[in-house]
């Protein structure tokens, strides 16, 4: 990031990284409780050689933003729509054939290839008192933009100056996913 923002551009392209449905709070965006095994941010420990005991929870970790990316959208109550049957911080990567994959290696995957990424949500996005890494989780993950049907009043001021621009539709919960072709 720089100190002075991006001039804003057309969002053309885009995957949608993350669609969830109705009252995802804070809490289900924000790195928050223990680092589960099968997480990113476990794999990332275990590749800097960190053993699964001292994994911790994710405050413990706050100052590491590598771990806390790794954590955004990866609460176990989380449902993305994307990839259904799963639970927190999974979706499909379409440019993999739409195999499935956590949320942030398919981001990183996008963010490699330039293709743009946003979240659809579904009434009242965002509230909840994490709002600091609700906002900077999407964002470092290189969300553009979140499409909720409304959103909770905080969530605007707080996501904004994070490049996460939240914007509300009567019809983005309510959308039918279609998965894209794969890319060829």
């Amino acid at each position: 990031m720089t100190l002075e923002p991006e001039a804003v551009k057309d969002i053309t392209g885009a995957r949608v990284l993350v669609k969830l449905g109705d009252k995802v709070t804070t809490d289900h965006i924000s790195p928050a409780g223990a680092i589960v095994a099968s997480s990113a941010a476990a794999g990332y420990l275990e590749e800097l050689g960190v053993s699964a005991a001292d994994f911790n929870t994710y405050a413990s970790r706050r100052g590491n933003h590598q771990v806390m990316m790794r954590g955004a959208f990866a609460n176990v109550r989380l449902r993305n729509q994307v990839a259904p049957g799963t639970r927190g911080g999974r979706t499909l990567n379409f440019l993999a054939d739409g195999r499935e994959s956590s949320i942030h290696d398919t981001a990183a995957a996008y963010r490699a290839t330039k293709v743009p990424m946003v979240v659809v949500a579904g009434k009242d996005y965002g509230g909840g008192s994490s709002r600091d890494w609700a906002a900077k989780g999407p964002a470092l993950l290189g969300v553009r933009a979140v499409i909720a049907q409304s959103l909770n009043a905080s969530t605007g001021r707080t996501s904004s100056p994070w490049a996460c621009c939240p914007w509300n539709s009567s019809t983005a919960a309510r959308a039918t996913w279609h998965p894209p072709a794969p890319r060829r």
